[in-house]
């Protein structure tokens, strides 16, 4: 029976995006390996479509969190096994600010690659109209960003999360429940796994990875991570370009 959990991040661990688009065979290879000794389980910021061909290119069959730490879905089907939206009234707060800055575009709850890198909504134009579990903005240049993260981080009923984009020079911003981050989804998916904070591991390289470490026992950085997260970590290892993560897990598996 398994008693341990590796939970890691996608994008700037599993994958080095947005030019790779499916894990490497030996990431394939080395998760198959360690699923035998370990709930392996992804804890993303993508939304269930953009996260379904890593997912299920990893052949993963543990619950994964999606959507910044909004939802826990069964890798292999998408169905939701646990979800925390957005107050309505501070969903409504966040696109008055959004709308205070038109010059980006935004997004929310579900979404594929190509919204993300060519598409999002103006704010100007949004209007929402059903519940929300996931908002972000896309692409907001890094001199920018911290303002808008400070305006946001007023609301107290939200939590706000510095991202790093899938361009240079760009961060998201993703806004969610405030009890709905990476943290607290893991905390979540723990109690369903029966495993306990002491028989886990969390591999990350972004800033809403600062949220994975907070509830795990061992944290491992990526060498190509950001400089808060690696100052955080027990463990540094090889970049995602090196295909870091695949020979981290090769080493738990030869143990």
């Amino acid at each position: 029976m398994r008693s341990k959990a590796i939970i890691f991040d996608i994008d700037g661990t599993a994958i080095d995006s947005p030019s790779q688009k499916l894990p490497s065979e030996r990431l394939v290879r080395a998760a198959r390996e360690v699923m035998g000794t370990y709930f392996l389980c992804a804890a993303t910021g993508r939304v269930w479509t953009f996260a379904r061909p890593i997912l299920q290119g990893m052949r993963l069959e543990d619950p994964c969190i999606i959507s910044g730490g909004t939802q826990i879905c069964n890798p292999k089907t998408g169905k939701i096994l646990w979800q925390c939206d957005v107050e309505p009234a501070d969903m409504a707060k966040v696109v008055e600010i959004a709308r205070r800055h038109p010059d980006y575009k935004v997004l929310y709850n579900d979404n594929d690659e190509e919204a993300y890198l060519h598409g999002g909504f103006k704010t100007a134009d949004l209007r929402i109209n059903e519940p929300v579990y996931f908002f972000e903005f896309i692409f907001v240049p890094q001199n920018i960003a911290p303002g808008i993260v400070a305006e946001l981080s007023k609301l107290e009923g939200v939590a706000v999360t510095l991202v790093v984009a899938q361009r240079p020079g760009y961060n998201d911003i993703h806004v969610t429940n405030r009890n709905a981050t990476k943290e607290h989804a893991v905390t979540e998916l723990l109690g369903r796994l029966h495993v306990g904070k002491e028989d886990t591991i969390g591999v990350g390289d972004g800033h809403n990875d600062i949220h994975l470490f907070n509830a795990v026992k061992h944290k491992v950085t990526m060498s190509n991570g950001v400089q808060e997260l690696r100052q955080l970590a027990d463990e540094s290892i090889g970049t995602v370009t090196e295909d870091g993560f695949a020979a981290y897990l090769e080493t738990l598996s030869s143990r």
